[in-house]
């Protein structure tokens, strides 16, 4: 029997060659039937073999366009260049994936892992900057990398720096654990191969990003080559620091904008406090109730291309989580009385406003901040049944009228282990969201605390608000990046 006479396969086309009209005549015919009318284990198997057949697929493709790029066959279609051809063609393919193909020569083992499919399109253009980012500081005459002693430093950072990576990646895993060791024993064998310290480089970072997530894989790269060129971190930092701004500016519509280049210091401070505050929002409730009601309704709450959902909309953005966590800082500061005092008296917030601003007079002159801002009557009437804050409203004849003052688990070593171990990433299988993301971590009882009133810390994990909902309300069982499955009653044995 031949592919033309299957069921529910269109014959080929005799304009392409034989592998490529099979592969069209196939996904057309998947394309026709729906996924939804598949039995359910068929549906699953299918979804698994496409997904792992896309990897495969994205590989070829490349292999093809660095074929296009190499023998000049864009020239065929009319284009001067291949990164012209690629972006007539309007596929998914970026041009950073084109510069990944005409690496591949100084990148073979990268070029073996795509096309075997192994690694994602997306995961072995980070792979390959990492590599190119060290290529002119290894495998120099005077055997240093930075100024380090060369084979010193790619030995601790191959072995070492990529075994608490992987660690990391899994959540935190104990040193016997098998895909530990295994994953060790590997990097020892890569470390003392008789290669060129670029081919081991490059093998260590092919491993690493078998562990690692490719929407964090940059992040873990970053570090190893940071740990490699000291000297270049500390350069790249003074010349921040150096250059560091910060610009505030009332825009037309009288938002305010914020722009500028914060140093390494300033940059975790603000994270810090940002992320502190987050997590004491008293508008998180709100959100969280918001979230579970639309789950409830079939809709994704985090969805940005989400239609109109009415007066209880979405809960907020992470950038309006954000800003709002910055609001919150800015009002404890002032509450704290941490800044001291200015003319005798602790720094505030001043509003001038006149009494008919306040009651929506026609006409009358709206509120304005410290900062010459114009502010609207509703803002300045909220403010002033905050306690936080200085009040001044003005009469007609700018004489003051009023002025008034007012004023108003685990334990945290334990807490920090966990957020160690597993790098501030939720330990939910798949899972990429915590602190650097603005997504707090809740620390959860795998024992509910109410059925066993102890805290123990191996017994904790830390969830991103997702998962700490799907366990909770959902009532679902799932799995963490150790491969532990966790359900409402706790830890679940594998049968």
């Amino acid at each position: 029997m031949t592919v033309m006479d299957l069921p529910g396969v269109d014959p080929l086309d005799p304009t392409l060659p034989v592998p490529v009209a099979m592969l069209v005549a196939a996904l057309d015919a998947l394309a026709r039937e729906p996924f939804a009318d598949r039995e359910p284990a068929a549906a699953l198997t299918v979804a698994s073999v496409l997904l792992v057949s896309q990897d495969r697929l994205q590989a070829l493709a490349l292999q093809a366009v660095a074929d296009v790029d190499r023998r000049g066959l864009h020239e065929l279609d009319g284009c001067a260049t291949a990164g012209r051809w690629l972006d007539e063609q309007c596929t998914s393919m970026t041009r950073p994936a084109l510069a990944l193909a005409r690496r591949f020569d100084r990148l073979p083992q990268v070029e073996a892992r795509v096309a075997e499919g192994g690694i994602s399109v997306d995961g072995a253009v980070i792979v390959a900057r990492a590599v190119e980012r060290l290529r002119r500081f290894v495998d120099q005459a005077d055997a240093r990398i930075d100024g380090q002693p060369g084979e010193q430093a790619l030995t601790a950072v191959i072995v070492d720096g990529t075994t608490l990576l992987i660690g990391e990646a899994h959540g935190g895993l104990a040193d016997d654990s098998p895909t530990l060791v295994g994953a060790r024993a590997s990097l020892q064998e890569i470390a003392a191969r008789p290669a060129t310290q670029v081919a081991r480089l490059e093998a260590a970072f092919l491993l690493l990003a078998a562990h690692v997530p490719t929407r964090l894989l940059g992040r873990a790269l970053g570090v190893l080559v940071d740990a490699l060129l000291p000297n270049e971190l500390a350069r790249r930092h003074e010349d921040v620091h150096r250059d560091r701004s910060l610009e505030l500016r009332q825009d037309a519509d009288g938002t305010w904008s914020i722009r500028g280049r914060l140093d390494a210091e300033c940059g975790e401070l603000l994270h810090t406090c940002l992320t502190a505050a987050q997590t004491t929002d008293p508008d998180n409730p709100v959100d969280t109730r918001t979230a579970a009601e639309l789950r409830e309704q079939g809709i994704d709450p985090y969805d940005p291309l989400g239609s109109d959902l009415g007066a209880g909309g979405h809960p907020r953005s992470r950038t309006q989580r954000r800003h709002d966590a910055l609001r919150l800082i800015l009002q404890r500061l002032l509450a704290s009385k941490a800044l001291g005092c200015r003319d005798k008296t602790p720094v505030h917030v001043a509003v001038t406003v006149s009494a008919d601003a306040l009651h929506d007079q026609p006409g009358a002159l709206p509120a304005r901040g410290g900062s010459g801002a114009t502010l609207p009557a509703a803002l300045a009437r909220r403010w002033l049944c905050d306690s936080a804050i200085t009040r001044f409203v003005m009469g007609l004849g700018n004489r003051v009228l009023e002025v008034s003052h007012t004023e108003r688990t685990l334990k945290a070593h334990e807490r920090r282990i966990l957020l160690l171990e597993t790098g501030g990433i939720c330990q939910g299988a798949g899972c990429c969201r915590g602190n650097d993301t603005g997504d707090p971590l809740i620390p959860h009882h795998a024992d509910a605390y109410a059925r066993n009133p102890f805290t123990r810390l191996r017994d904790t994990v830390m969830l991103c608000g997702v998962d700490h909902h799907d366990v909770h309300e959902g009532g679902k069982t799932i799995r963490l990046k150790d491969g532990r499955l966790l359900s409402p009653d706790g830890w679940v044995e594998e049968a």
